[in-house]
Formats: structure tokens, C-alpha cells, sequence
């Protein structure tokens, strides 16, 4: 939204404020809280209700601070632009995770640009004795020759688009091995369709990693919430726990804690 939209407020039925929100989100892709609140004349709580209603209805994805346009379900970001999307909340929730991982543990990276901040945590921090299997080719390259880490590369037909193997003989792999933990990255997570992903040989990937693993951890910015992929992976309660950022409200991590669903926010850190 731009700056001609802020003038004095302007009165409108519940029904045209819906209008209004969709129109604009067609035009522009997004829009704001606080824009709104000013255009309307009514507060951020308010506003905040009508994005709810217009979530539920599918018609908006909320974010921090505003919503935007539901992306289609098919749809998948390239690697290259996901690589420096949210990188701040990516290394936070990373060095969440890393603080989950003991010496000594069998561990396997899913691939995504997250676990890849993960990866690098394991090269650089005072943890060792721990093996770690991925399917991912990047992950691999920088954990390769690092002291005090066994690798296990699960190989297969490789997906240039996300730089990871898939495939009959990764799942074949996987199939004979037990992990003490595993680090998933997602497309999407919903309270109505859980875990999903618009690759269908991603889902099935994934739906293996996590039979191998004792804990699954899904590690999720805040961008990832409240929409849904073409394909769903598994209910969110079926993983040992979900990792997300600071923007997360704490309404919403109380909702899924009330399903069942055991999700924690990374906190800023100030040095990353």
C-alpha cells in the first residue's frame, strides 16, 4: 500500500472492509496492520480479527504485522531467492536447534536453506562425536573434512532446483536407518492441513525422514505459517517439535500447543 491511501479514515461496513483488504492485496501483494487501522479508523485489534476471519477463509495468509496474497498451492520459491529470504530468522531458529543436539548424537539434515544454517553451526561449534546423514548437496560440501563429524551423504536422482537427492534409492537408504534426531525443513504448516510441501517426491522424502528419526524437528520461519501446499507430509502433531522464530504470537503457539503440537520461538540474538 502506498502513501495515497493514507488519508482520513474512511467508514465502511464490515463487508467492504473485506473488499477493500482483498483488493488491495490483488494490487499490491500485501498490506499492513497499521495501514489499515489508519484507513479504517479502527484499532490494530480490530484489524488483526479481520485478517483472522479472512484466513479461515482462505482468502489471506497472515504475517508479522500485516497478510499477503495466498500463494497457490503448486507454488515453490527457487533456492537462489530462498537462500536470502528471513536469513536473520533462519540463523536464530538454527541456533535454536543446535542447542537440542548433544555429542555424541546421530543426526540427519533434510535439505532447505534453515538446515543449511544448521549445518554450518555443527562445522563451527564445540560439538562432536556426532554423525550426521543428509540428502543435501550443499549441507554435505561444507560438513565434509570437519573434525569430529562422521557424514553420510544419502544419495539418489538429484533435484537441481533444491540441490538434494531424492528418489527410490535415497528412500532405500533411509529405510535401514535409525537416527537420534532429525531437522526437516517445510513449505508450508496449518493448523487444518499440518505439514505440507508442493513436491510430491519431497513429500514422500520427508515422510521417510521422519520414520528414521527417534525426534523430528521442523524447523520453520514465521513465513512458512498458515498456508498450505499441494501435498500434505504428516499432521504437525506427528513431529517431536516445531522451531520458528520470534514473530510467532503467542496466541498462535498456544493454539498449537492446545492440539497437541509442541512449537517454540527462537528469540532474536542481536550478535548473528
Amino acid at each position: 500500500m502506498d502513501n495515497a491511501s493514507k488519508i482520513k479514515p474512511v467508514k465502511m461496513a464490515a463487508e467492504e472492509r473485506r473488499k477493500y483488504i482483498l483488493s488491495m492485496l490483488e494490487q499490491y501483494g500485501s498490506v499492513t496492520v497499521s495501514e489499515l487501522s489508519e484507513h479504517f479508523g479502527i484499532s490494530e485489534v480490530s484489524v488483526r480479527k479481520l485478517l483472522i476471519s479472512l484466513e479461515q477463509d482462505s482468502l489471506l495468509q497472515r504475517t508479522w504485522g500485516g497478510a499477503v496474497r495466498t500463494a497457490r498451492t503448486t507454488a515453490e520459491l527457487p533456492y537462489q531467492v530462498r537462500e536470502s529470504k528471513y536469513l536473520q530468522e533462519k540463523m536464530a531458529i538454527a541456533r535454536a536447534a543446535y542447542d537440542m543436539i548433544n555429542d555424541g548424537d546421530s543426526v540427519y539434515l533434510d535439505s532447505g536453506t534453515t538446515t543449511f544454517e544448521l549445518a554450518k553451526l555443527l562445522c563451527n561449534g564445540p560439538k562432536r562425536g556426532i554423525l550426521v546423514a543428509t540428502n543435501a548437496l550443499d549441507h554435505a560440501g561444507v560438513l565434509l573434512g570437519q573434525q569430529g563429524i562422521s557424514l553420510i551423504l544419502i544419495g539418489g536422482e538429484i533435484r537441481h532446483d533444491v540441490r538434494a537427492c531424492s528418489g527410490y534409492l535415497a528412500k532405500d537408504m533411509l529405510s535401514n536407518m535409525v537416527f537420534d534426531k532429525g531437522f526437516l525443513g517445510i513449505e508450508h504448516i496449518s493448523f487444518s492441513h499440518g505439514l505440507t510441501t508442493p513436491n510430491m517426491n519431497d513429500a514422500e522424502m520427508k515422510r521417510w525422514i521422519l520414520r528414521t528419526c527417534k525426534q523430528s524437528y521442523v524447523l520453520a520461519d514465521y513465513s512458512k505459517f498458515w498456508n498450505d501446499s499441494l501435498i500434505q507430509i504428516a499432521p504437525a502433531d506427528r513431529v517431536y517439535r516445531i522451531i520458528t522464530d520470534w514473530h510467532i504470537a503467542e496466541d498462535d503457539i498456544s493454539r498449537f500447543q492446545a492440539k497437541g503440537v509442541s512449537l517454540v520461538s527462537a528469540p532474536a540474538v542481536s550478535n548473528l
